[in-house]
């Protein structure tokens, strides 16, 4: 008697740890408004600005909707969901991303698949295959991530010239010159601080360059050669990041 009875302990105990770990793997052992889980207005799981849920597959997460304002949204490459640190491998639509103003994506390898629809490009039940508006896809050449987008949306490839530049330049908008000075006047825009550098090559070799505050709009530069042309650009720096520099302006020879 016993020994049936430490039998069917066993056995319990066995179905027990058995639903333990499917439910685990599905999710349905945690709660949908367990303690410090932030939901959307959509009713996914919050991470940041951007709402997940769990892949099918329950080994990665799939990306549902986009709750902020940037232009440029960087994809983390892992998620942390129901105790684990899972890869986004999905992106489910279209939803929030085009609609706030995003106008870049970068996606980690691990994403294999795009959903391209969203709730107006959904007619009678039948999607309309078209892609993401207006964002242009940031990848690693020859990831998953590539084949992914490449079939509906723009992209360009990390670690090369097509990177793009995350902080808003600004233009020169006049150089007066009077002797050996000349005054410099720019476009403001919301930035750290301004450079400036100027040259005699137009390639700008052995540059010259000087910071300006950022709520500076105009510059002298003091002891130019005469009868010498000058070259100059600006750009603009907010954090550790700048801007592209502007386009090359001519300071006349006097």
């Amino acid at each position: 008697m016993k020994k049936n009875t430490k039998k069917n302990i066993k056995f319990y105990a066995m179905i027990l740890a058995m639903v333990l770990t499917l439910t685990q793997l599905v999710g349905v052992a945690v709660p949908v408004n367990a303690a410090g889980v932030k939901k959307c207005s959509h009713g996914y799981i919050l991470a940041g600005d951007i709402g997940i849920r769990l892949h099918e597959c329950a080994d990665s997460v799939c990306i549902t909707c986009y709750h902020g304002h940037a232009k440029r949204v960087v994809i983390p490459e892992k998620f942390k969901l129901y105790g684990q640190m899972l890869p986004p491998s999905q992106f489910d639509s279209d939803n929030g991303f085009s609609e706030n103003g995003v106008k870049e994506i970068v996606l980690p390898d691990t994403v294999e698949s795009m959903g391209y629809w969203d709730e107006e490009d959904v007619k009678d039940g039948y999607v309309n295959d078209i892609g993401y508006h207006g964002i242009t896809f940031y990848v690693h050449k020859g990831s998953k991530a590539e084949e992914a987008v490449k079939r509906n949306n723009p992209y360009k490839y990390l670690n090369d010239n097509s990177n793009p530049q995350p902080v808003k330049g600004t233009s020169i908008k006049r150089t007066v010159r009077i002797q050996n000075l000349t005054k410099i006047t720019w476009k403001k825009v919301k930035c750290d601080k301004y450079e400036i550098r100027y040259s005699q090559k137009k390639n700008m070799k052995n540059a010259k360059k000087i910071n300006c505050g950022k709520n500076k709009t105009s510059l002298v530069i003091k002891k130019l050669k005469k009868n010498r042309k000058y070259y100059v650009q600006i750009r603009t720096k907010s954090g550790k990041k700048y801007s592209a520099w502007s386009k090359v302006k001519t300071i006349s020879k006097r």
